[in-house]
């Protein structure tokens, strides 16, 4: 019969270290991770557990403040037919013998995977590669550059991700229109444009660093809609997912022509900025003008990024 595999820890936050004991346990039998002690978000490490080992519900032992309270964990996993106990601190050893079964202690001086999750809840950014990926996805912030055309916005989110790294998600909007049939836009194809571009956004967010940079969202696409068709589109309003941030860029610099755009006036370049900014005003949304030539609005974004690392906190 397989082993049901007892791993108990504060998993604040999961790491590599812990996916490491997980997965080891796995050649066990079942895994059963116990949480102890007490958390501000108790939600977010069963959260994480549940994403990264859905074998179990995780044992939720908040009034276990560590794992040298080796007598009180034994009696919480009682009835759970533990037959294994393991994890790196020695402490496994006496909860074993509590339970009568055997133990597993497992990389006591963090040889293979050198982590602190001391040193992670100090930095979360600096130590981002320990994190494990649900609670790397969870603590992720994000920032959206939108603008009017040619107003530098794609060009300063390639800036970004080459200082800060990536990946970035691009705009899907351009290839689109690189490709697409001439002719008028019809409301299917803004709607495509936005549902692929939120799909490739879920698809490249979990390889990107503590902030997720975007050129582009579907509430731009909605006000495309509005500039293109005369009208909201529905379909694109129910894809708008709010970020921690915009960048909203100015449109008073000079225009580049560009055979793939469409408003080179400065009435529609006007217009197409108060949509944008009277769009985010109606969402509630957190945003920021970005203006001045395009130095400047690099040395803001830089300070857009910046501010958000600090808000990177481990619940």
């Amino acid at each position: 019969m397989a082993d049901t595999v007892l791993i108990p820890g504060r998993f604040l936050p999961l790491h590599k270290g812990h996916l490491s004991l997980i997965d080891t346990a796995r050649t066990f039998g079942k895994p059963l991770p116990m949480i102890l002690g007490p958390s501000p978000d108790w939600a977010a490490r069963t959260g994480w557990l549940a994403h990264h080992c859905p074998d179990t519900p995780p044992l939720e032992a908040p009034d276990i403040p560590d794992i040298t309270h080796t007598q009180t964990i034994a009696q919480a996993a009682a009835g759970h037919d533990v037959t294994r106990v393991i994890g790196s601190h020695p402490a496994v050893v006496q909860i074993a013998d509590h339970l009568n079964c055997a133990h597993t202690v497992l990389d006591p001086d963090r040889f293979a995977l050198p982590i602190a999750a001391a040193a992670i809840r100090a930095n979360p950014a600096a130590h981002w590669q320990d994190l494990a990926p649900a609670a790397a996805m969870s603590l992720q912030k994000h920032l959206i550059l939108v603008g009017p055309e040619s107003s530098g916005k794609s060009t300063l989110a390639r800036k970004l991700v080459d200082k800060y790294g990536g990946p970035l998600v691009p705009e899907y909007g351009r290839p689109f229109e690189e490709y697409r049939p001439k002719g008028d836009y019809r409301a299917e194809e803004l709607i495509e444009i936005a549902r692929t571009h939120t799909a490739h956004r879920a698809a490249l967010a979990q390889y990107a660093g503590p902030v997720l940079i975007e050129d582009t969202d579907p509430l731009l696409t909605a006000v495309w809609a509005e500039m293109l068709l005369g009208h909201p589109l529905p379909e694109v309003e129910d894809l708008i997912e709010l970020p921690d941030l915009y960048a909203l860029l100015h449109w008073d610099v000079p225009w580049a022509d560009d055979p793939l755009r469409y408003f080179a006036t400065p009435e529609d370049r006007r217009r197409f900025f108060n949509l944008i900014e009277a769009k985010l005003i109606a969402y509630g949304a957190h945003y920021r003008v970005l203006d001045g030539n395009y130095e400047a609005r690099e040395a803001q974004a830089d300070a857009l990024y910046h501010a958000l690392i600090p808000d990177l906190r481990i619940p």
